[in-house]
Formats: C-alpha cells, sequence, structure tokens
C-alpha cells in the first residue's frame, strides 16, 4: 500500500478529529456522568495529548454555567483514567493553558475559568449592553471620579491642549459576581459638564448619547497582552503576576472629535477577544501568480 502524503495525513486526522468529538456526548445527557467518562482512542491517528485537550476542552465547556471555579482532576488521576503517561497529561494542560483554558496554582491543581466572555473586537459596543445582550448580569462600581489638567497622552488621544480640564472615571466591571475589568475613562468636561451629578454605575455611553447629545460613531483601539498590577489585582480579586487584556481606545463623534479614551484591564483568564478578519485581494506587480506556491 502507498504512503499517505503530507496533506491526505492532515486531512484523514481533520476528519477524524472531527468523527470523535462529535460522538461526545451532548450537554446534559445521562452519557456524562462519571460512569460513561469519554476516554481517548488509543486507535487514532490524533496525538494523546490532542485528543485530552479536546476532552478536557469539552468538559469544562459544560461547566461554564455554574458558579464558580471548575478543578480539573489532578495529573494522576487523568495519567491514570486514560492509560497514558503524566508527561502526555501535562503537554495537554501545557496546551490549555497557553490557549487560555486553564490556569494552575502551585499544590492546588489546575482550575477552569467556568465563564468566559467572547467580544468580536470590531463591534463599538458598550460593556453594559454588551452584557445585557448575553443575558448576563452586570455591576459597577465607581471607584474614583475627580476632575484633573489632562496628562499630555490623554491630551493627545482626545486632540485637546495639554492641561485642559478632563474627568478622570474608574470604575469595576463586576460580571455574575466575578470582578471582570479595571476601565479608567476620561472626558473632556467641556463636552460633558457637571458628570458628577449623573449616576455613573450605568451605561456611560447611553448616558453621554442621551444627556449630552455625543452620538458615539467609531473607536480606534490597542489591544497588548501584560501582568496586572498590584492595584488591578487587588481589584479583580487575583493573584499578582496574572496575565490581563490591556486595552487603550479612542472613541469617536458622529462628527469626528474624539470624546472619550479608555484604559481598560481585562481579567485573561475570563475574556477573549474575536476578530474576525477578510482577505484583501494582492495588490504589487505580479504577486497573483505567487498564491499557491510554497510559502504562499
Amino acid at each position: 500500500m502507498c504512503d499517505l502524503t503530507a496533506q491526505e495525513t492532515r486531512t484523514k486526522i481533520s476528519l477524524y478529529r472531527q468523527a470523535y468529538m462529535s460522538a461526545v456526548p451532548p450537554s446534559g445527557t445521562a452519557a456524562q456522568t462519571d460512569a460513561h467518562v469519554r476516554l481517548i482512542d488509543k486507535a487514532s491517528p490524533i496525538p494523546y495529548y490532542q485528543q485530552l485537550a479536546d476532552l478536557l476542552r469539552h468538559e469544562i465547556s459544560r461547566h461554564q454555567h455554574a458558579p464558580g471555579v471548575y478543578r480539573l482532576p489532578s495529573e494522576n488521576e487523568l495519567a491514570e483514567r486514560h492509560g497514558i503517561s503524566r508527561a502526555t497529561v501535562r503537554h495537554a494542560l501545557d496546551v490549555l493553558a497557553r490557549d487560555g483554558w486553564i490556569y494552575r496554582e502551585k499544590g492546588k491543581g489546575s482550575f477552569a475559568a467556568v465563564r468566559r466572555v467572547e467580544q468580536e473586537a470590531t463591534q463599538l459596543v458598550s460593556t453594559t449592553e454588551d452584557m445585557q445582550r448575553r443575558g448576563w448580569s452586570l455591576t459597577t462600581r465607581v471607584i474614583a471620579l475627580q476632575q484633573l489638567p489632562a496628562p499630555s497622552h490623554v491630551a493627545y488621544a482626545l486632540e485637546i491642549d495639554p492641561g485642559a480640564p478632563v474627568y478622570e472615571l474608574c470604575r469595576l466591571r463586576i460580571v455574575n459576581h466575578e470582578p471582570l475589568s479595571v476601565q479608567t475613562t476620561y472626558l473632556p468636561q467641556a463636552l460633558c459638564p457637571a458628570l458628577e451629578e449623573n449616576d455613573l454605575s450605568l451605561s456611560l455611553f447611553r448616558l453621554l448619547e442621551t444627556r449630552y447629545g455625543l452620538r458615539l460613531w467609531t473607536a480606534r483601539s490597542v489591544l497588548r497582552a501584560r501582568l496586572v498590577t498590584a492595584y488591578e489585582a487587588h481589584l479583580l480579586q487575583v493573584s499578582e503576576q496574572t496575565p490581563v487584556l490591556y486595552m487603550e481606545r479612542i472613541t469617536y463623534a458622529a462628527t469626528g472629535i474624539p470624546v472619550e479614551y479608555l484604559e481598560a484591564v481585562w481579567r485573561g483568564d475570563r475574556y477573549d477577544m474575536r476578530v474576525t478578519l477578510h482577505r484583501t485581494p494582492p495588490v504589487r506587480a505580479g504577486y497573483s501568480q505567487t498564491i499557491g506556491e510554497p510559502g504562499g
């Protein structure tokens, strides 16, 4: 029998993996009891660690609506259950940790965030609107509100003179009773006078649009990963050295005027940013001839 080509092998593994995961019982069925735990298939061409990672992802998804944090079985338990080595189990857990599905605590084990928030990064929507659409509980705690001269980086973002009066509003967003994000917003005082007279625990977007007549239209954001600061760790109730998603965003009114400059920190174990990409046609002369060639 002829050997399979690399492409044929990849296709076979992909099809096998789809069939394998489709056989996992859906949420809520009797087959999900401990007596019917799905095991890895040792006849499959899929590496053991990938199979185990897929099974654990499914198990985590089953618990996403439960309160608290789901603790995974120990490495020894997983190794014994599936008849594989601890090194293979660690490989699977490393994959899940790298992809943000789990986190580890020394001496305690591996834990999964039971409910992750996924947001389309190309849509301009307030946190309040986003959580209302999901039907999730949102509580906003105002940490601080003050008027101050605009720092240079804030003035640059808002296209105002350095030192011009701005409001600095810091809020903690709590979703389903868990701290999710610390958001510090800067607003030109000239655009929203007497901001302190409003209930700032409600939607800021709605306030700007209804009371101040600022129709929010577009935004420009920058996302990066970093470690949480000690102050943020205290507010978010996470340990120091925890990775977070950090976002800077400038929001513009329909007139093109910058209205808001936001610095937000999102828990990395709870939050995902999804981006939809579209292929743009090649523009360089002769480039289209290389499409489909190796490395193209």
